[in-house]
């Protein structure tokens, strides 16, 4: 994520009102249970699900939590820039780092309840409601 933009923060952010989902699918003894590794795997899940649904919405200017930059691979952020080359139709987007990351950030908090819905309020266990949402049902 080597591109630059001063106008924001280089973090991505999160909701801090969405961060009970993040949690519940981080955090647990069971794989099953809690499917992620990290808030930046449930975060770039949801990206994927807000994009393919085709919605987006800004995130809240109250409580936030962050993931730093760092945290994203080469991998993902290719992702991030694909989607926001997508939405824009231009690719003149790679040139703002910002711009990707908001694109990534109002995706994630449409997605984040795409997530919820498929992995957490259906019968079974989140990570075999997962593996139905990636083999595309």
């Amino acid at each position: 994520m080597s591109e630059g933009s001063t106008s924001r923060s280089d973090r991505v952010s999160i909701d801090e009102a969405v961060m009970d989902i993040y949690r519940e699918l981080t955090e647990g003894s069971s794989i099953e249970q809690a499917p992620f590794r990290t808030l930046k795997d449930v975060f770039m899940l949801a990206v994927v699900l807000g994009y393919r649904r085709g919605s987006r919405r800004p995130t809240s200017s109250s409580s936030r939590h962050t993931i730093r930059k760092e945290v994203f691979s080469d991998n993902d952020y290719h992702l991030l820039k694909a989607i926001a080359i997508a939405t824009t139709g231009d690719v003149e987007v790679l040139m703002n780092q910002g711009d990707i990351l908001t694109i990534a950030e109002e995706y994630a908090q449409v997605g984040i309840y795409e997530v919820k819905t498929e992995l957490l309020e259906q019968s079974g266990r989140p990570l075999w409601n997962l593996v139905s949402i990636v083999n595309f049902q």
